[in-house]
């Protein structure tokens, strides 16, 4: 659905307003946060005005696919990607760096400026086949950036393949703590922001 939607806008927003209107009718105060278009990775300026209704965006981290998905199991192209560096991640044939990653947030950021949308990072972070310092540099890069424009960030998840505990990665010096392994490197990143 999300590439659908990246190239029809139009009928996107006129179901996520319907949708707005159908959530407060039943319920008026409630906070909706509706993700960005394809896969969360472009902000509804169209849907700006929303924001006066209690309605924010929510974008995510996981830009370039070559690094946070790499070799990813449930990723049907993930063994085909080349092998991750940052800067310099692919998603297909473009090349990231920092600057890339700030213009795409950068967008996110002037949405929420102008019109008064709050945005935050639903989800992100590299999978556990990623190599640990190339994820590292890329996710303290991403939540500078994230963090320069007031944009919040959730991690995918704390336990598992994207985690600080338990991931499965191979090349990590991890910690024992509560029973579990703690990837204190990435730990430490995030709590830096």
């Amino acid at each position: 659905l999300g590439d659908v939607y990246k190239r029809q806008p139009e009928a996107h927003g006129r179901v996520m307003r319907k949708t707005v209107q159908a959530i407060h009718a039943v319920d008026p105060g409630r906070t909706i946060l509706l993700d960005g278009l394809g896969g969360g990775n472009y902000p509804m300026v169209d849907l700006g005005d929303l924001a006066k209704d209690n309605v924010g965006q929510s974008c995510r981290g996981y830009i370039p696919s070559g690094i946070s998905h790499y070799r990813a199991s449930w990723v049907d192209t993930a063994s085909s990607f080349p092998y991750p560096t940052w800067p310099g991640g692919k998603d297909g044939a473009q090349v990231w760096t920092r600057e890339r990653l700030d213009a795409h947030y950068r967008a996110w950021a002037a949405m929420a400026q102008a019109q008064g949308v709050g945005v935050h990072c639903g989800e992100g972070g590299s999978n556990h086949n990623c190599p640990h310092e190339v994820g590292l540099r890329w996710l303290d890069d991403l939540l500078c950036i994230l963090k320069s424009y007031n944009i919040g960030y959730a991690q995918w998840n704390f336990t598992g393949d994207f985690g600080v505990l338990d991931s499965g990665r191979r090349d990590v010096a991890y910690e024992e703590y509560k029973d579990h392994l703690l990837d204190r490197q990435m730990l430490d990143i995030l709590r830096k922001y």
